[in-house]
């Protein structure tokens, strides 16, 4: 039986951001299933770090695997989230702005059938967005939107998700009900998370492992400790 492909795998990988050297010949291996927290100060390399992963970001030295491919092979199996995101138009509902992503297809290119709606259903349950689907995104507060982005990142199905600051401007019972619900995705059909936050003691009892980016490493432990 073939072994079961990490879902994050580093081998003596350097980043940079043009002269500057972010993560220094690291490695790092991350299981399928498992939750990772990733820390570090602004301006350490997390954002470009999840870049690099989705292929988006080519790394200076050594080599990147994602679920046994690579970066960019990989991206049609992995669900992302950025921290910072333009609304494509104020008035556009959250249904419209999911479906346009349906398979990765482009904005503007709509994807229809009973595959899509099944999966919108499922992605805004995951969420507990489905009302929120309906309005337009300009009427909906910072932390509503962000639920209507992570059902888009959910979407797929995918088996790595990459999450950069997902619980901004939510109050604590959300964030709470977001964590719960993606802890049991990692469990329940084998999704990986990594995921970067502020407020680690609330993300702690949630996780698998924290990944810390410090002095150009990366440095992988146990979140409960």
């Amino acid at each position: 039986m073939a072994e079961t492909p990490s879902a994050i795998r580093l081998d003596r990988v350097t980043l940079s951001h043009g002269a500057r050297v972010l993560v220094d010949k690291a490695d790092l291996v991350l299981a399928p299933g498992s939750f990772t927290v990733l820390a570090g100060a602004n301006g350490h390399g997390k954002t470009t770090l999840m870049r690099a992963l989705l292929g988006l970001h080519p790394a200076r030295e050594g080599r990147i695997t994602v679920l046994g491919r690579t970066p960019q092979a990989a991206r049609q199996m992995i669900g992302y989230m950025p921290q910072e995101r333009r609304l494509p138009a104020p008035q556009m509902t959250g249904r419209s702005l999911i479906a346009a992503s349906w398979h990765g297809t482009r904005f503007g290119l709509p994807g229809w059938g009973r595959g899509l709606a099944k999966g919108l259903r499922t992605a805004l349950s995951l969420t507990g967005a489905e009302a929120l689907a309906e309005q337009p995104l300009s009427q909906l507060s910072g932390g509503e939107r962000q639920r209507l982005f992570l059902a888009e990142a959910l979407l797929d199905s995918p088996a790595l998700l990459i999450l950069d600051e997902p619980l901004s401007g939510m109050d604590i019972e959300w964030q709470h009900k977001i964590l719960t619900m993606l802890l049991a995705r990692c469990r329940e059909a084998g999704m990986a998370v990594l995921m970067s936050c502020h407020g680690l003691e609330a993300v702690r009892p949630f996780a698998d492992h924290l990944l810390q980016i410090s002095k150009h490493k990366l440095e992988l432990s146990d979140a409960a400790l």
